[in-house]
């Protein structure tokens, strides 16, 4: 296939996303351009669209972070929802010992982290050792967390009034500090920021990080620099789980304050949008996860209106990736043509 109908192809899936879009919209008997003109109205020209986008931010930054530490090395971690929950409900298990204040919070934090690292890191052990596919394992496991949280929800974590499916509150004390007063915009912030310093700095200044690279750009290369992909591999869903773990604890111990069902619905696929959009590069996630959260908040508050469905959100989303994988095929022909000119 030459590279210019490559692009034409190329071309013709984004004209074909966008008039899918439109079509879905106007089949609610919305008007398409008037609800995108009032989705980026209240997003941006509202105080609680904006404040809405920057609290969905937090998780999704958090988690495209650990998207990227995962592909980097093409490896595909589709589990973070499932590792969002493991750490969370090992977090919350553990809670009642940990001590109260500051550091008891960030061993709750911590803990987190680990419950998803280890979630991830039984993927990562299936795929290095047994060869098995990370995409599916990835997936399963994701089953395997929402049912282990459903049963924990209506049964032994139950909270003590037994009415609706979800543990008790946490200890105020392990609750993060809320930023503004009067908003629900809390601590986690800092810790989304904090993270994005960390994990930029870890992927392009440690020997881990070169070597996600290598492996991601060729394996037969990684195995002749004496590069294990099977270790690699592993110790990439090891620490892109302890991301999901960390966002999830972070959801619970700033927003929720305790377990619930389905109390980080979609993060996991969302993230890989966000990942995918900002190329992978850490400095950079911030701010497609604040640009996917604003057009969820505006769609989102349109929902709730009844002006559009909650599935158009869904549909916009998958768009968006899709006419972002067309726009880097089209991207890559360009290069390779100036390349062989």
């Amino acid at each position: 296939m030459t590279g210019a109908s490559s692009n034409v192809r190329a071309a013709g899936a984004i004209v074909s996303l966008v008039a899918l879009v439109v079509a879905a919209i106007a089949i609610t008997d919305a008007d398409p351009l008037s609800v995108m003109t009032e989705v980026v109205q209240r997003a941006l020209f509202t105080r609680a669209g904006f404040l809405e986008a920057l609290l969905r931010a937090i998780p999704l930054t958090i988690m495209g972070l650990g998207v990227a530490l995962a592909f980097r090395a093409k490896v595909f971690n589709i589990g973070m929802d499932g590792q969002l929950i493991a750490g969370s409900v090992l977090a919350v298990l553990v809670a009642p010992f940990l001590p109260l204040g500051p550091i008891g919070l960030f061993l709750l934090i911590l803990v987190g982290m680990i419950g998803g690292g280890i979630w991830g890191r039984i993927a990562g052990e299936l795929k290095s050792r047994c060869g098995g596919n990370e995409i599916i394992a990835t997936i399963m496991l994701n089953y395997v967390a929402i049912q282990i949280l459903s049963w924990l929800v209506r049964g032994p974590l139950q909270e003590a009034a037994k009415i609706i499916p979800r543990t008790d509150l946490i200890d105020a004390a392990f609750r993060l500090p809320v930023l503004l007063p009067g908003t629900r915009l809390h601590a986690g912030l800092i810790i989304a920021l904090l993270s994005v310093a960390i994990i930029a700095a870890f992927m392009s200044k440690t020997r881990f990080g070169f070597k996600l690279s290598v492996v991601g750009s060729s394996s037969s290369v990684a195995q002749y620099a004496g590069i294990r992909p099977g270790s690699v591999a592993s110790l990439a869903l090891l620490l892109s789980g302890a991301m999901a773990g960390l966002a999830g604890i972070v959801e619970v111990s700033g927003l929720y304050g305790r377990l619930q069902e389905g109390f980080a619905p979609g993060f996991g696929i969302a993230a890989i949008a966000v990942a995918l959009v900002a190329r992978l590069n850490p400095l950079l996630i911030p701010f497609s996860a604040f640009g996917f959260s604003l057009l969820y908040a505006g769609l989102g508050s349109l929902a709730r209106k009844g002006t559009v469905p909650f599935p158009i959100i869904n549909i916009i989303e998958a768009a968006i990736i899709l006419i972002f994988l067309a726009s880097s095929v089209m991207s890559t022909r360009a290069k390779e043509v100036n390349g062989h000119g």
